[in-house]
């Protein structure tokens, strides 16, 4: 499968570790010659801008804030983005193959177990910067279930079940 347009994002957040490590050779070499990556476009958040200027033959871009996300998730053929419940619920509501790094270096990180059960669910894969490169080798979009939007109000009685509120 080819991802010729791959969008990242992380929310209003920062993480910087994962803008930086998208920025490795190795990375680079696996957009290129796996995923087929023409063009990266980088919602970096509260995050520093990163040098993507090795990047031969993708087209990168970077932002840090915008007033909505949303064409970027819409254009895109693979979204990579940290492990925030809204940016999952608005990319697989979008019908997009979704890779989940999480952030581990949080506190009290219920990303983690978000990622984990969207993943066990079948809608995205997840993984760590450890991980990252491995993942993206053998990611495969046949294998995912599409996300079936539905009420909201269940999702947040789901979400505050699964995160032990109710």
């Amino acid at each position: 499968m080819e991802f010729k347009r791959i969008f990242v994002t992380v929310g209003t957040t920062e993480f910087d570790h994962l803008i930086e490590k998208l920025s490795e050779k190795e990375v680079y070499e696996t957009f290129k010659c796996r995923l087929k990556c023409k063009e990266l476009i980088i919602q970096r958040g509260k995050g520093k801008e990163i040098d993507f200027s090795h990047f031969e033959d993708i087209n990168v871009q970077q932002f840090d804030l915008k007033t909505t996300i949303e064409n970027d998730i819409i254009e895109a053929d693979l979204v990579i983005s940290h492990a925030g419940a809204g940016t999952c619920i608005d990319v697989l509501g979008k019908k997009k193959p979704l890779l989940v790094v999480v952030n581990d270096t949080l506190m009290n990180n219920h990303q983690v177990e978000l990622a984990e059960q969207l993943n066990k669910d079948g809608y995205l894969v997840y993984c760590f910067l450890s991980n990252l490169v491995e993942t993206l080798e053998k990611f495969d979009v046949t294998s995912l279930k599409e996300y079936e939007t539905g009420n909201l109000n269940k999702f947040i009685e789901y979400l505050d079940d699964f995160m032990g509120f109710i």
